[in-house]
């Protein structure tokens, strides 16, 4: 028993089998940091993936956005291909990022209708038919963005909506309440042939179909007589454009009375819908009242060295949309909101509201004229040569009785529609009038 305890008491050897111990100890914990140590890259590497994939995802879709706002008016021509559960290919396929290289991780964006099962619960519009797969028909795609950066891929959709712009049917158009109107001028021009900008007044050389040299609402046919009556009075006039009686594609073209038509194509409410969706959106804002008339002369003077300058009211490669509002205290009261004077300038869309526009001296404007609202006209007062080409509307929204002047066109004025024109000021402006919604990443 002695010699057991004294084998039991003895301790030597301790030291070494504690120090293994710890040493099987330290070694698996240091196993364990070297095995998370390794790791660490592995998850940062993964986390910087996914993150750079989605901005590239997102850059996709900016670049998409950018592309078909200015493309504003062909939509349709990017669905080709498409199918309703796979859009086509906008752009190319793998692209990267504009100013990068594919290292940063590369985007495939895909448009395409909305004709989808479910697709309404995104647009909150019923699902266009299955046969519309290629034709866009509500002003609604789907844009999905799918990217690729190191080993992670990311997917964005989105819907993108246009507001939709009024059917230009006529150089001059008339869709409201009334279209009162005089021609009074020794020789003046209203010309529903596509005329391209580099053209001369009455020599169009565009190749888009013509629209009627003047149309009123079919709501109210009365307008086309009592403006056949006022261009019969005056025999100077020259009015031309789609001829009412042509049944051929494209329509054939006529002069007179014969291009002079109730049309159902453009309507006041079009107008005033198009006309709001800008005003929040304009490059200028000036109010106008009664009380405080707003006057202008020689507009684009500042365009050359100052494109900001409020004189200047746009270029071809700038326009811009300019809206005057005008303040009346009642339905009656009559004004003129914007006078212009001078040699004048300007290109994008021209909107007047609640008010009268006086033009004098040489004027020159590319793109729409909109006059919408209560108690509206254009009176051309000559001084100069004064032309417009694009279109022009005048959308009296009250019945005012007859001494409203919704028209008073005399001098050397031409009034030209130029599918030209429209279609710069839509594709230039295009972003102020397509929006996103419906975000969805994946």
């Amino acid at each position: 028993m002695r010699t057991l305890r004294r084998l039991v008491g003895n301790e030597r050897g301790v030291a070494l089998v504690m120090a293994l111990m710890v040493l099987l100890a330290m070694t698996g914990l240091m196993l364990a940091f070297v095995s998370v140590s390794a790791l660490e890259p592995q998850i940062s590497r993964n986390l910087a993936d996914a993150n750079r994939a989605l901005y590239v995802s997102e850059s996709g879709i900016e670049w998409a956005y950018d592309y078909l706002a200015t493309n504003f008016t062909t939509w349709s021509t990017y669905l080709a291909g498409a199918t309703c559960s796979q859009g086509a290919v906008l752009g190319s396929a793998d692209s990267p990022v504009p100013g990068l290289t594919a290292t940063a991780g590369t985007f495939t964006v895909r448009v395409r209708n909305d004709c989808q099962a479910g697709d309404d619960k995104l647009t909150g519009l019923p699902v266009e038919s299955t046969a519309s797969a290629t034709t866009d028909g509500n002003d609604r795609v789907i844009l999905t963005s799918t990217a690729a950066a190191g080993s992670a891929s990311r997917t964005i959709s989105v819907v993108l909506r246009r507001t939709v712009v009024p059917s230009f049917n006529a150089a001059l158009a008339f869709p409201g309440v009334q279209a009162d109107v005089n021609f009074s001028g020794s020789a003046f021009l209203i010309d529903g042939r596509d005329t391209r900008l580099g053209d001369a007044a009455g020599v169009p050389t565009g190749s888009a179909s013509p629209v009627y040299g003047i149309s009123v609402s079919n709501l109210y046919p009365a307008n086309e007589t009592q403006v056949e009556n006022a261009a019969a009075n005056n025999q100077q006039n020259v009015i031309s454009g789609r001829d009412q009686a042509s049944t051929t594609s494209p329509p054939g073209t006529a002069t007179g009375s014969s291009t002079i038509k109730a049309d159902a194509a453009l309507t006041s409410q079009a107008v005033t819908d198009f006309v709001n969706a800008l005003k929040a959106s304009a490059d200028l804002v000036i109010p106008s009242s009664p009380s405080a008339p707003f006057s202008i002369r020689d507009i684009g003077a500042t365009c050359a060295t100052n494109l900001a300058s409020p004189t200047c009211w746009g270029t071809p490669s700038q326009p811009k949309v300019v809206y005057v509002q005008g303040i009346v205290p009642d339905l009656q009261t009559q004004f003129t909101a914007l006078d212009v004077a001078g040699t004048s300038t300007g290109t994008g869309i021209l909107i007047v509201e609640n008010g009268n526009v006086d033009i004098n001296g040489t004027f020159r404007w590319n793109g729409p004229v909109i006059v919408t609202g209560t108690n509206v006209g254009v009176r051309y007062r000559g001084g100069g040569d004064q032309s417009v080409y694009g279109a022009v509307i005048v959308n009296e929204t009250n019945t005012d009785g007859p001494t409203n002047l919704e028209g008073d066109v005399r001098g050397n004025a031409s009034l030209l529609y130029s599918r030209e024109a429209l279609d710069l000021v839509a594709n230039r402006l295009g972003r102020r009038l397509v929006a996103t919604y419906a975000w969805q990443r994946r």
